[in-house]
C-alpha cells in the first residue's frame, strides 16, 4: 500500500471509530513512526477495548474488510485482494491494558496526520507480551523494543511522551517470565544500570 492511501485508510477507519465513541491508539510500525522511527508498512495495527467487538465488526465491513481470524486477543482484517491492506486490531480486556490505552497520547506528522498513540513504554510492554504469546516472533519483537530504546538514548524521542518507565517494564518483564531478557536489553543499549526509576536521556 503507498504512504498516501495507508493515510487515507487510516484516517477513514479513525473517523469511523471516533464516530462510533470507540477508543483507539496507534500500534507497531506506526507507533514506532511517530516516535521517530520512520518505517514502511502496508499495514495498520490498532489497540482498543475488546468490548467494542460487536461495533468494530459492521464498521469494518462496511468499509469492505473481511475478518479472516479473530480470537479474545486480537481480530485481522483484509480487504478484497488487498487492495486496501491489512488492518488487526489487539483487544484489552484487563485493567492493565485498559491503563494503556488511557495513557496514549495525541500525536502525529504530516504523513499519518494526528491520531493516539501509545506510549513507548507500553510500547515496550505490549512487544514483551508478544514475545511470551508467540515466541516465533521474537527476533522481530526484541529488534522493535531495541529500537525504541536506542531512541530514548539518542534523544530522539519527543518530549511529549513520558521518560522511559523501567519500573513499568520490570513489572510487567516479571510477569511474562522476562525479566532476565529485559535487563540485557537495558545493559545493552543503556549501559548497566540497577535503577528501576524513569530515564529521561
Amino acid at each position: 500500500m503507498s504512504s498516501k492511501k495507508l493515510t487515507n485508510v487510516l484516517k477513514i477507519v479513525a473517523d469511523n471509530l471516533t464516530k462510533e465513541q470507540i477508543p483507539y491508539s496507534l500500534i507497531e510500525a506506526l507507533a514506532l513512526g511517530l516516535y521517530g522511527l520512520p518505517r514502511f508498512t502496508a499495514d495498520i495495527d490498532l489497540l482498543t477495548k475488546g468490548l467494542f467487538w460487536s461495533k468494530i465488526s459492521p464498521i469494518m465491513e462496511k468499509l469492505g474488510y473481511t475478518c479472516y481470524q479473530k480470537t479474545e486477543s486480537f481480530a485481522q482484517f483484509d480487504s478484497e485482494m488487498g487492495v486496501l491492506g491489512k488492518i488487526d486490531f489487539m483487544f484489552v480486556n484487563t485493567q492493565e491494558g485498559k491503563d494503556i490505552l488511557k495513557r496514549s497520547i495525541i500525536a502525529g506528522d504530516e504523513l499519518l496526520g494526528t491520531h493516539p498513540v501509545v506510549q513507548p513504554t507500553d510500547y515496550i510492554v505490549l512487544k514483551l507480551m508478544a514475545i511470551a504469546n508467540n515466541p516465533d516472533r521474537s527476533q522481530k519483537d526484541e529488534g522493535d523494543i531495541l529500537e525504541v530504546l536506542n531512541l530514548y538514548r539518542s534523544r530522539l524521542i519527543s518530549e511529549n511522551f513520558e521518560s522511559l518507565n523501567k519500573k513499568r517494564i520490570y513489572l510487567f518483564a516479571k510477569k511474562f517470565g522476562q525479566k532476565e531478557k529485559v535487563q540485557r536489553y537495558f545493559d545493552i543499549v543503556l549501559g548497566s544500570s540497577d535503577k528501576p526509576g524513569n530515564i529521561r536521556l
